[in-house]
């Protein structure tokens, strides 16, 4: 079922699946990205498996509002209040927080900062470092030297027309891809038209949510406090968040559980999807089940 959730100030689009009485987990999307990135499949299994999955979209994407950065400037930490005023709105005391990417991030500020609003918190292709503005990779990792040559056309030559833009965003997703599973640019062009319609300015997500993440804190000494039971998922060839990233973010959380998946890069791919959703089931089941 959509609706829209009225939260600290944002109007948020969210679709819940589900039985409203089982456990709820909240999906978290990333930088630029809808909820709808989530895959169908994998919200059918976490179904299928007894909860009630819960996507949104993050302010500046999808059907959400949007604001004027230079007017009202954000960090990930009201991108978490964003999240708990949406669980407020659907009557959620406390969910299974899952995250990918900036949305682990914001995940991990929600634990930091609502700690009780938190059953568990699961982190796929996150970090904890912030974000080296001068290399726009996250502390501690070099910079994929294909992302970096990808970075340098965007800037020297952008893309001015929707079909470059379409296009800059296959040749990313190819990078961003992985060998766990052959990369089909037929299907990935079918994805990013399909959000593009339904997002309207990519481009204002994607600035506004870059400059929320370089305006945000560096969690690497904080994570230490986060209370809930922690898993930790990431691919072994991931050029964004390098799997260093993911190693010292399950280390750094007290009884944190990292969960490798070999061959995959900072995507969800389908082979991966059962992996992912049976280890999330395993994670979010209560100690007796």
């Amino acid at each position: 079922m959509e609706r829209w959730v009225e939260s600290n100030g944002i109007r948020l689009w969210c679709e819940t699946l589900g039985d409203p009485a089982d456990p709820a987990i909240l999906l978290v999307m990333g930088l630029g990205a809808q909820g709808t990135s989530w895959p169908d499949d994998l919200c059918d299994m976490l179904r299928a498996g007894g909860r009630r999955v819960i996507r949104y979209d993050n302010r500046d994407t999808g059907l959400s509002g949007s604001v004027d950065y230079a007017t009202r400037p954000y960090t990930l930490t009201d991108l978490a209040d964003d999240a708990i005023g949406l669980l407020d709105g659907l009557g959620v005391k406390a969910a299974h927080v899952v995250g990918a990417s900036m949305g682990g991030m914001i995940a991990q500020e929600i634990a930091l900062e609502h700690p009780a609003r938190v059953r568990t918190l699961t982190a796929v292709m996150s970090a904890a470092a912030a974000v080296d503005p001068q290399t726009g990779t996250f502390r501690g990792s070099e910079r994929d030297p294909r992302l970096v040559a990808w970075d340098t056309r965007q800037a020297t030559d952008p893309p001015t027309t929707d079909d470059q833009r379409i296009q800059s965003r296959i040749d990313l997703a190819r990078i961003l891809s992985g060998s766990l599973a052959s990369f089909d640019e037929a299907a990935t062009r079918r994805i990013i038209e399909r959000e593009a319609a339904r997002a309207g300015d990519m481009a204002h997500s994607m600035r506004n949510h870059i400059l929320a993440v370089m305006a945000s804190r560096d969690r690497s000494d904080l994570i230490g406090s986060i209370t809930a039971p922690t898993l930790v998922i990431h691919g072994t060839e991931d050029p964004m968040a390098p799997f260093d990233q993911g190693r010292a973010l399950a280390a750094a959380i007290p009884g944190g559980v990292l969960m490798p998946i070999e061959g995959m890069g900072h995507t969800l791919p389908a082979p991966a999807l059962p992996r992912i959703a049976a280890a999330i089931l395993r994670h979010t089941s209560e100690p007796d089940a």
